[in-house]
């Protein structure tokens, strides 16, 4: 059976993505660099036109995810955000999510946000906004730029920064949670320096005092 190029390019997504992966429009470019770009584009266009696949956005897509109960076929915004800001496709991690969720997350407080805050290798600007499925999050520029072993410290030096706006606990009763959090983290004292350098005097001071530098350099 002959495949013509619209088929070829659906058999691929639907072998290589799945339900859990988003689709950025690059990918197909390398996977199919034989065929014009512009080739491509149309095609896609035509899967999306025909249902075949969701648009997040410009050049990038989900499959509908073949188990859902809705009969109306609805973009996953976790996975969406999570291959656009947060981790590469082999799954180092290139952004973090912060703010007042992080710390719900963190067990620290029980208030949540509406607007989820990321900070991103990915966004050139200072910060802005950014809809997805009709949500909304504010995506900004890290400090310095974020690792798979950076990440949770950035995280932490955020928190911070504003901890009497974040916590319910006093700081005291904070920090077992914080230890916990960062026990997993191993960085040279270089690097911790960099990274605590970069943030106002009052998250500095919050950091010294919590003694976890000593368990980032020491183990």
């Amino acid at each position: 059976m002959q495949y013509s190029i619209q088929e070829k390019i659906y058999e691929y997504i639907k072998n290589e993505y799945g339900n859990e992966k988003t689709i950025f429009l690059k990918e197909l470019y390398d996977a199919f660099h034989q065929v014009k770009q512009s080739t491509i584009r149309e095609m896609t266009r035509r899967l999306y036109m025909e249902g075949k696949v969701l648009r997040v956005k410009t050049g990038i897509y989900q499959l509908p995810n073949s188990n859902r109960i809705l009969k109306k076929p609805t973009i996953r915004t976790s996975e969406a955000i999570e291959s656009l800001y947060l981790k590469n496709i082999d799954g180092s991690i290139l952004g973090y999510k912060s703010g007042i969720n992080f710390a719900n997350a963190l067990g620290l407080t029980t208030q949540t946000a509406s607007v989820e805050t990321i900070y991103s290798n990915q966004v050139s600007s200072k910060k802005r906004e950014v809809r997805i499925n009709k949500l909304r999050f504010i995506i900004g520029t890290p400090r310095v730029e974020v690792t798979s072993m950076n990440y949770k410290l950035l995280q932490i030096m955020d928190l911070f920064s504003s901890f009497d706006l974040y916590s319910e606990y006093e700081f005291k009763d904070a920090l077992p949670k914080i230890k916990d959090y960062l026990s997993s983290t191993l960085m040279t004292e270089d690097s911790m320096e960099q990274i605590v350098s970069k943030y106002p005097l009052k998250a500095q001071v919050l950091f010294y005092k919590s003694g976890v530098q000593h368990e980032l350099t020491q183990r």
